[in-house]
């Protein structure tokens, strides 16, 4: 539990607490991966589970902090993220909701299953930032492959 993530731990976590900007600690603490099982979508995740999940639960409880679910890539969001664009017909021209959506997988997943809408929640305000900048990133993705053909 002693390493650290390879781009920096939580530097001088404790001094900064209680965090002001969700989105930049998400952007600090993560990078951009795709998803294992839809390789098609690129979310910003831990590099590793155990110092982020060690870290967060011994210095970010003290302020009543949630773990850092959004962090990863949970197997039943692929899971499902898969199944939608394996499906697309399922969400194609209708209105989403991705409840507890962690990083948002599902939520991108019905987006670029075309879907008419979609709406991602979460109690957790790092997760919150975590969804703002992963959809962010696939809009910008799709933008720029837009520019290019």
């Amino acid at each position: 539990m002693g390493r650290g993530l390879p781009h920096g731990r939580l530097q001088g976590l404790t001094a900064r607490l209680p965090i002001r900007d969700p989105a930049a600690f998400v952007l600090a603490e993560t990078r951009a991966r795709p998803v294992p099982l839809a390789p098609e979508i690129v979310i910003r995740v831990a590099d590793e589970a155990v110092p982020l999940w060690s870290k967060t639960e011994e210095e970010l409880a003290e302020v009543g902090l949630p773990p850092p679910f959004w962090a990863f890539a949970w197997a039943g969001g692929q899971a499902l993220a898969r199944h939608l664009l394996d499906h697309p017909e399922i969400c194609r021209g209708r209105r989403a909701l991705d409840m507890g959506s962690g990083s948002g997988i599902v939520a991108i997943a019905a987006m670029k299953a075309g879907a008419a809408s979609v709406l991602a929640a979460d109690l957790d305000r790092f997760a919150l930032a975590a969804i703002v900048i992963n959809a962010a990133a696939r809009t910008a993705f799709r933008s720029r492959r837009r520019a290019r053909t």
